[in-house]
């Protein structure tokens, strides 16, 4: 069953006792419906009975469903809450259950919802998530892109769907705008029972809400919170915490607890002395690296930031704790640490002692301290890592240029460059430190420029793989229209359809071109939903 039907199963519009539409609602279970709590509000309140109204199931009848008990959380108004959780009287076997996911987000994000817009049976708007405009605020702006069906009266409750994976990554909430969307995982903060219908990985490891010693450093806590409102992608902070129980360590971990949707939820009785708090979600992912392997920190980090970590926010604690601190930061940490502005990456790790090894291989990585002339294994460090970073762009280089129609490629160095910091290793290990005082020079003067072209290539290639998958949601989105208006088939769609499909899926990619297709293959399809009236 593809992505279309299974949206259709799950999609829900509620109606009061008089069977006026209040808004739409997301089916979890057979006998489950989340929404907005507005929409609630106005069908009468939490005591009142709703109408549902199975919409993507021509078969089935409406049903009645109440507001579950300890599953209310009306909106403050100012930028919190607004959910309600229902149940329905009585089952309905044949929904499907939405696909609730926790994600990072990023302004700019492309998402869609589907409303009930007062004199219309329902409709798809696209929008681009913003930023919370509050300090404090929970909720995400909508912003509708071009062209779009606006937002508003009627889309209260919906579901909000990113576009690249099709997961549903939050809800339409705010009284009358349509404007706002609460994520899932602020949703999971205040309604934990909804754990049960959500996957994806937590943005925050568990063991950072443990306690960790008797006193917090309150003022670290605050530099901690305004890193997370205020530094530059690109930038990396090293900590130095002190012991497991420090007042640093816990204030580290307190920082980091405050500025996650989820668990921020959970913290009361902040100092008196706190100032203003971290901006909601400006976590991406917190990995508690105590007793853990390089692999299993790796892992962590490819399984929650799966969409990059271009724009992101990672941090990683308790470095020095892991079961393999060396492989950890040298095959890891001190690689992201590198490419931290290529990659717009904000990157803070947390060590016990400025002394320690990691921190001096993290600082040489982002060029915050380069090895000495005279250390010469710290220099010949520096270019293994360089040159192995050059053999990574140019094998993606390899992977990815070929699928666009007038890329540049870049010639293939790292081998070459590679053979050269060979021989410069085995003077080396031979003991002949003279030979290879000669000519490192030389090979730093060649390494340096070809990295550099190599990550002006890669940002140029990741470019074009955004851009086409714009174009894909895009062209997916006006596919799937065309389907709910009961287009399939027709031949001028189709034809529309063909040129698109060629350019963003078969390939190779002109992209100018297929943005053209693009467009040409939306006016279709709602050129002909107009001709239907």
């Amino acid at each position: 069953m593809g992505f279309e039907r299974e949206r259709r199963r799950w999609r829900v519009r509620l109606h009061d006792e008089l069977g006026r539409v209040c808004g739409a609602g997301t089916v979890l279970d057979e006998y489950h419906v989340l929404t907005s709590a507005h929409v609630v509000e106005t069908a009468g309140g939490p005591r009142a009975a709703l109408s549902v109204d199975f919409v993507g199931l021509a078969e089935a009848m409406p049903g009645a469903a109440t507001v579950v008990e300890g599953c209310w959380v009306p909106s403050d108004g100012g930028g919190h809450g607004d959910l309600a959780l229902l149940r329905l009287e009585r089952p309905e076997s044949r929904v499907f259950r939405a696909p609730l996911h926790r994600m990072p987000l990023g302004e700019h994000q492309l998402v869609r919802a589907f409303g009930f817009p007062p004199g219309s049976v329902g409709r798809w708007t696209h929008a681009r998530l913003g930023g919370p405009e509050q300090t404090g605020g929970e909720w995400v702006r909508l912003f509708r892109t071009a062209e779009a069906e606006p937002l508003g009266p009627g889309f209260g409750g919906t579901a909000v769907i990113d576009e690249a994976t099709g997961h549903v990554v939050g809800m339409v909430v705010g009284k009358d705008t349509g404007t706002w969307m609460v994520p899932v995982e602020t949703m999971l903060g205040h309604l934990p029972q909804l754990s049960i219908w959500t996957s994806g990985s937590p943005a925050v490891d568990a063991s950072f809400s443990r306690p960790v010693g008797e006193a917090v450093d309150v003022s670290f806590v605050q530099r901690v919170a305004d890193w997370f409102a205020k530094a530059e992608p690109g930038t990396v902070w090293v900590v130095d915490t002190g012991e497991a129980g420090s007042p640093v360590a816990a204030a580290l971990r307190f920082g980091i607890v405050l500025a996650d949707r989820e668990r921020s939820l959970g913290v009361h009785g902040l100092p008196p002395a706190f100032g203003q708090m971290p901006p909601a979600g400006s976590v991406d992912l917190a990995v508690d690296a105590t007793g853990r392997t390089a692999d299993a920190v790796r892992h962590r980090i490819a399984d929650r930031l799966t969409t990059g970590v271009a724009g992101r926010t990672l941090v990683v604690d308790a470095i020095d704790d892991s079961a393999e601190p060396d492989r950890l930061v040298g095959e890891v940490l001190a690689p992201l640490a590198g490419r931290a502005a290529e990659l717009g990456l904000r990157l803070l790790l947390g060590f016990r002692e400025e002394s320690s090894p990691g921190v001096a291989a993290v600082r040489a990585s982002t060029g915050q301290a380069r090895p000495a002339p005279d250390d010469l294994a710290g220099r010949l460090e520096v270019l293994t890592q360089a040159v192995a970073e050059l053999a990574e762009i140019e094998a993606y280089q390899l992977r990815v240029a070929t699928r666009f129609t007038g890329v540049a490629m870049l010639p293939a160095r790292a081998q070459r460059l590679r053979g050269a910091l060979k021989q410069l290793r085995s003077a080396e290990v031979d003991g002949d430190a003279e030979w290879v005082e000669r000519h490192i020079d030389s090979h730093e003067h060649a390494v340096a420029p070809a990295v550099e072209d190599g990550r002006r290539q890669r940002a140029v290639l990741d470019g074009l793989v955004a851009r086409r998958e714009e174009l894909r949601t895009r062209l997916a989105g006006d596919v799937e229209l065309a389907r709910e208006y009961g287009l399939e088939g027709d031949p001028e769609i189709e034809q529309a359809y063909i040129p698109a499909k060629r350019l963003l899926i078969d390939g190779p990619c002109e992209l100018t071109a297929a943005a053209t297709a693009v467009d040409t293959y939306a006016a279709a399809v709602r050129a002909r939903i107009e001709d239907r009236g």
